[in-house]
């Protein structure tokens, strides 16, 4: 008599690969690219939307069934290799090419907010605060092994549990769709 295991998933390993190779890849373009570090600046956007795709994408490409919980932590494996990974990108685009990845981004909010504080004396301190923060954000940085790996592990951290939920939107999404035709 076989016993069947009910929770085991019938995503194979290779599609769990696919789902954390993909969302790692859209976390580090969503983190690095110039201008489309904006996408972040709204609630970690980029982070929710790389779990969303990736998610989305293996169910569509791998034809299975996943419930939330499993969705939720294969966009969590996504949202940890892809802020360990970013990090990476980011040391080695900061170490090789001296680009820092989200300055240009930086740089048009302090803008929009200066030109928006014009003709108001009340927020002219919040201003200088933040051309003062824009300041060291610009400044020369050396980082020893140990602060990239803390980087790396606060990254993988945070981004995981974003990275989690949207995955877990992806199959509330898909469910949705299919109820409804």
């Amino acid at each position: 008599m076989a016993v069947e295991n009910v929770n085991r998933t019938l995503l194979p390993l290779d599609g769990k690969l696919y789902t954390v190779l993909l969302g790692a890849a859209i976390i580090i373009l969503t983190t690095t690219v110039p201008y489309l570090t904006m996408v972040n600046v709204f609630l970690f956007a980029g982070i929710f939307l790389a779990g969303t795709i990736a998610l989305h994408q293996t169910i569509l490409r791998f034809q299975v069934r996943l419930s939330y919980r499993e969705a939720f932590f294969l966009g969590c494996g996504a949202g940890l290799a892809g802020g360990v990974l970013s990090e990476a990108v980011t040391f080695m685009l900061m170490e090789f090419f001296n680009y820092r990845p989200g300055t240009e981004s930086l740089a048009l909010v302090v803008d929009w907010v200066t030109e928006m504080a014009k003709g108001k004396p009340e927020l002219q301190e919040q201003v200088k605060a933040l051309v003062m923060a824009e300041k060291l954000a610009l400044a020369p940085v050396s980082l020893s092994f140990t602060d990239i790996l803390m980087n790396m592990l606060f990254s993988g951290a945070f981004y995981a549990p974003l990275a989690g939920l949207g995955g877990a939107y992806a199959v509330l999404r898909l469910k949705r769709s299919a109820r409804r035709g």
